[in-house]
């Protein structure tokens, strides 16, 4: 049956052809729009990594009430105290980081530079995912001695530095000068034709205590971020830093969390949506693609009839016939859903040189597809096979 059925499709070469492009184009679509989705959740996974990973929660300041807004005079807000009192109690926490960020002007030479810097401990390395590609980091002995030395990111050294070797040289912070005493690690990650974490790049980083002693004055830092040991107890190590702050703090909640795992189930959300809709769209292309079959093997059943009534006539049953319009629509569906794949990896290389776009092939999407593709095939043959094996021998003999 499916060597008649080859022979027949290739007999007609356009007219199949035009039966199966509804179902190439359909499966093309749906492995492009899963692999799109697919790709834009594993980028904000990998992003979500770089930055901390599911592990980090950020204490941010937090809106008070008006009576608390009276008594907070008594509340200092987020201070390296607070690092310090979570670090000595919160058994929950693997690592503490207190930060304070300034936006300012960097100078070597005759050259300057505005970026951020960043007032840090040797935790903000670990909880943030930085990597010293060449020198060192900052050490407890900077902190202790309030040290003017500098970490700086690969594209400070570009702008600043050019094509010369950075450490060992002083950079000039806000009136004073800083010994170079490392450098980052580049660091990328491409959407498409952008470096999502280029950010990562563009940041010089000092002792938190040199910052805050010779630079702002005060012992308040702009970010608190902490890491706890085992994710599946978040709510209660946030509970537990909760009650430590709130004993420093007076009672005052003036802090509130950040977690990523509220990001990880918007981010799920978001995903399930456009998939979703997305699938919605290449099942209404696969469908109309299944019409398309059912018509042109309706318009096939009613040219060939004839043909059918000197089967039926010497011999050949329902099912012989059934059989061999089911071979063509599985032939149809088989060979539109290869070309399909084929059409939908195309497009997938299109879309992959498009900024922020970073489609994501996976088996998974393909064989979803192509297998929707098969059964939408055989689904919309059954009918045009049905009514030829339905035909009256003598009655199909005489159609002219």
């Amino acid at each position: 049956m499916l060597k008649l059925g080859l022979k027949e499709l290739f007999s007609h070469k356009l007219r199949s052809f035009l039966t199966m492009l509804g179902i190439v184009l359909g499966t093309g679509s749906l492995i492009s729009l899963f692999s799109i989705v697919d790709g834009g959740k594993q980028n904000s996974l990998n992003w979500m990594k770089e930055v901390g990973g599911l592990e980090k929660v950020a204490v941010l300041n937090q809106e008070i009430t008006q009576l608390d807004r009276l008594k907070l005079n008594r509340s200092k807000g987020r201070t390296t105290g607070d690092a310090a009192a979570l670090k000595e109690k919160a058994d929950t926490l693997s690592v503490v980081s207190p930060e304070v960020e300034l936006w300012t002007r960097l100078e070597y030479q005759r050259r300057a530079y505005r970026c951020y810097v960043y007032g840090g401990t040797p935790d903000f390395f670990t909880i943030n995912k930085y990597e010293v590609g060449r020198g060192r980091g900052i050490t407890g002995f900077d902190l202790r001695g309030n040290a003017r030395v500098a970490v700086v990111g690969s594209r400070v050294v570009s702008e600043l530095f050019k094509n010369a070797e950075p450490l060992g040289k002083y950079l000039y912070i806000k009136g004073q000068y800083f010994l170079i005493v490392g450098v980052l690690k580049k660091y990328e990650m491409w959407f498409g034709k952008r470096n999502a974490i280029d950010f990562k790049n563009n940041w010089v980083f000092i002792p938190v205590t040199t910052m805050q002693n010779r630079i702002t004055g005060n012992d308040s830092v702009t970010y608190l971020n902490i890491q706890v040991k085992n994710t599946d107890r978040m709510d209660g190590a946030i509970q537990q830093v909760r009650n430590i702050l709130l004993k420093r703090h007076f009672k005052i909640e003036d802090f509130k969390f950040d977690t990523r795992e509220e990001q990880m189930a918007q981010l799920q959300q978001s995903t399930n949506m456009w998939s979703l809709i997305l699938g919605a769209i290449g099942f209404i292309s696969l469908l109309v693609g299944g019409l398309g079959i059912m018509n042109i093997m309706l318009a096939s059943v009613t040219e060939r009839t004839r043909e059918i009534g000197v089967r039926r006539a010497i011999g050949a049953k329902k099912s012989h016939v059934l059989s061999q319009f089911l071979a063509e629509a599985f032939i149809i569906s088989i060979i539109g859903g290869i070309l399909g794949i084929v059409f939908g990896v195309i497009i997938i290389k299109i879309f992959a040189t498009f900024p922020d776009i970073n489609p994501k092939l996976s088996f998974g999407a393909v064989a979803l597809s192509f297998g929707f593709s098969v059964s939408v095939g055989l689904f919309f043959g059954v009918y045009p096979a049905s009514r030829a094996a339905g035909l009256n021998p003598i009655e199909a003999l005489r159609y002219e």
